[in-house]
């Protein structure tokens, strides 16, 4: 039998580590490959899925209305001071509800609470509207009408129609504009916000703020009788 020479097995050991450094490599290749192509998959799958998300989202454009702001802007509210917009002549706000029909406030004996659908306040004061509507309400010749404004997309309860609906609210809505042409009009700074208006137009009452619901149908009354 012939005996391997020194640099026979040196030669051999030599080709083994390169055999072995050559599968290594391949083998790191075919991991980084593998990685690399799941990366650019997630990617892909993510970018797709927020394509669709951003083209099923309603947008502020395709929610809010046209309104027509007939007078003058009332002052702002004064904080504990008496307020200067009561017998004013009260903005005409001519606008329509989410499903385009007409809606106007200001020109009649009228009940009118400014909300926005995002506003907490306004989110727990809903539920308690509904309950007065659906038990007692204001008289027959007095209107209520609700005012959605300030409209923002990236906030809780968008689309507000949608949360309208939630509460199993039925009644009058007049949809603001982008700017919240309605809600300035009024000289209003917060949600919710209620004015009262007397059948010849008149402003009676405002308030920024939940109103205790044992005051709706002194509110009502108001408007019927002022």
């Amino acid at each position: 039998m012939t005996t391997p020479t020194k640099n026979a097995r040196s030669e051999a050991r030599r080709k083994e580590r390169e055999d072995q450094r050559r599968a290594e490599t391949k083998r790191q290749r075919l991991i980084y490959g593998g990685v690399g192509a799941a990366v650019v998959l997630l990617a892909v799958v993510i970018a797709v899925l927020s394509v669709g998300e951003t083209d099923d989202r309603v947008g502020i454009s395709e929610v809010a209305g046209e309104v027509d702001v007939d007078g003058d802007t009332l002052p702002p509210i004064p904080d504990g001071a008496a307020d200067p917009a009561v017998g004013q002549p009260a903005p005409v706000l001519s606008g329509a509800d989410f499903d385009g029909t007409p809606i106007t406030v200001g020109d009649g004996a009228q009940l009118v609470s400014f909300v926005a659908s995002w506003c907490p306040a306004c989110d727990a004061e809903l539920p308690l509207v509904v309950d007065w509507l659906d038990t007692s309400g204001p008289p027959e010749d007095v209107q209520f009408v609700m005012v959605s404004t300030n409209h923002d997309d990236s906030r809780q309860n968008w689309p507000p129609q949608d949360w309208f609906a939630a509460a199993d609210y039925t009644g009058d809505v007049l949809v603001d504009d982008v700017a919240s042409s309605a809600f300035r009009a009024y000289g209003l700074t917060a949600t919710p916000s209620w004015v009262v208006i007397s059948d010849e137009g008149e402003v009676l009452f405002r308030a920024s703020g939940m109103i205790d619901p044992a005051e709706f149908d002194t509110l009502a009354e108001l408007a019927a009788s002022g």
